[in-house]
């Protein structure tokens, strides 16, 4: 993972790993190089070697489930087992195991950035530069640095951002703080991160939500909902800066130490943005300049940035890129075997829509609802309020994404918009990211903090979240009821 007390060093060679640990590196790296040749190639056989990796992967990582791999992965065998008994056609079969390798690809594809972050100084300066801030820019700089650490770096930057927030409560002046004040402060620190973290949601152009829909809605672009998702989420800062304004109004009259970051350290922060904006244009120029969809320009310019990243890091950080390009590899080999929990439920996001809207009678379905009256806003509404629900079940939202969203535009309901129905998935997926004790993010958070993710989510930040959905279904309604969209 990322180290705490700077740049990795090649250090004493590792024990052998157990052989199913190398196999399951070996199906996972099986599974994303062909991926990656899928995208320039049509091949069946090689579809099937990647579907029979990923299915070895899976089979071998079993025990790192839980309720939220489960449920997608049992109802993927259910529905193509159905699809079996009722003949769908072979290429509905291929077109679902495309799916299937594609999203279990780019979540592996995106780890060779937290790879390179582990080596890259900028990235602990950054974070020390945003976890000691005073308290009157704290939640603002924290909040902004969990999105940035996100964006870029995933959920390897959610872990790094608020392991150095727990650090910070016990360094020598959270050590003078009241009992009470110290449990505020992580409290405050805690949310502040997760709900910069759950923006990404909203816009980010290599996040999980962005790249759900676009598979799932082939007519929708980035465009049609990222920058109205953009320009929302700093409503929603300001909505989560009112509550920490208020959580904290009873300690400013105390006289608390005042902490600084360390000089320079904005340096780092500022390197973090460039590379933000960096990917974002490779992917963006992938998109226009060739005839590669997003989705293809951004699993092939992940893995190219993060080896230009962890070159570049190598010869500042350990004196030559080839010491970077060797760390940063040996860390995506050894995390490749631990990815099973989040394979399985990308892997069922893409496969589970393609079968289901095979099997569905789509005609018979639409005229189901249109008989019941159901406008367009309303069932937009719905959406984002199934995302919601579900998540709170343990579904994950990319799964809801995945086959909701496919279903919903599969339906062609009139007034209901591919940005319509994306809003609606992104709107109810921040939301309930950091309010679904299920939901990974909050796993990792309780894991580090300390508290259980029941309490982060459903007591500390229900209210924010239950603040934001309210907003954004208005935001989306007035959307829909004025034609915008």
């Amino acid at each position: 993972m990322l180290s705490l007390r700077g740049p990795l060093s090649p250090g004493p060679a590792a024990a052998p790993a157990p052989l199913p640990v190398t196999l399951r590196r070996i199906a996972m790296a099986v599974v994303m190089v062909a991926a990656l040749l899928l995208v320039f190639v049509d091949s069946r056989a090689l579809t099937a070697l990647a579907a029979g990796a990923l299915v070895l992967f899976l089979l071998l990582a079993w025990r790192q489930f839980r309720t939220g791999t489960w449920v997608p992965l049992l109802l993927s065998l259910a529905v193509l087992a159905l699809a079996l008994w009722r003949g769908v056609p072979a290429g509905v079969l291929w077109q679902a195991a495309d799916r299937m390798i594609f999203l279990a690809a780019l979540i592996a594809m995106l780890g060779t950035l937290r790879s390179a972050a582990a080596i890259a100084p900028e990235v602990l300066q950054a974070g020390a530069y945003v976890t000691s801030q005073p308290a009157s820019r704290r939640y603002l700089a924290m909040t902004f640095g969990g999105h940035l650490f996100g964006v870029l770096i995933n959920f390897g930057g959610l872990a790094l951002l608020l392991d150095l927030a727990k650090r910070s409560m016990t360094a020598e002046t959270a050590a003078r703080l009241p009992e009470e004040a110290v449990e505020a402060r992580l409290r405050r620190m805690t949310l502040a991160v997760v709900r910069g973290f759950s923006m990404i949601s909203l816009w980010s152009p290599f996040g999980f939500a962005t790249n759900a829909i676009l598979i799932a809605l082939p007519g929708a672009s980035y465009m049609d909902f990222g920058p109205a998702g953009l320009a929302m989420s700093f409503v929603f800062v300001a909505i989560g800066w009112g509550f920490d304004r208020r959580d904290g109004r009873r300690f400013r009259r105390l006289g608390l130490p005042r902490p600084s970051p360390p000089p320079g350290s904005w340096r780092g922060a500022a390197a973090l943005v460039a590379h933000v904006l960096a990917l974002g244009a490779a992917v963006f120029a992938a998109h226009a300049l060739t005839p590669l969809s997003f989705q293809q320009g951004l699993i092939c310019a992940v893995p190219v940035y993060a080896l230009l990243w962890a070159a570049s890091a190598g010869r500042r950080g350990m004196g030559r890129a080839r010491a970077g390009l060797g760390a940063a590899a040996r860390a995506t080999w050894a995390r490749l075997s631990d990815l099973g929990a989040e394979v399985g439920v990308f892997a069922a996001a893409g496969f589970l829509p393609v079968l289901l809207l095979a099997l569905l009678p789509t005609e018979d379905l639409r005229a189901a609802i249109l008989g019941l009256g159901l406008g367009p806003i309303v069932l937009a509404l719905g959406l984002c309020l199934l995302t919601v629900v579900l998540a709170l079940c343990g579904v994950n939202p990319i799964v809801t994404a995945s086959v909701f969203g496919a279903i919903a535009a599969q339906l062609a309901m009139p007034g209901l918009s591919n940005t319509a129905i994306a809003l609606a998935i992104t709107g109810g997926w921040t939301a309930v990211i950091g309010l679904s004790p299920f939901i990974t993010t909050l796993v990792v958070a309780a894991a580090i903090m300390g508290r259980s993710t029941a309490r982060i989510g459903l007591v500390w930040n229900g209210p924010y979240c239950l603040a934001i959905l309210l907003v954004w279904l208005l935001f989306l309604a007035g959307l829909m009821a004025g034609g915008l969209i």
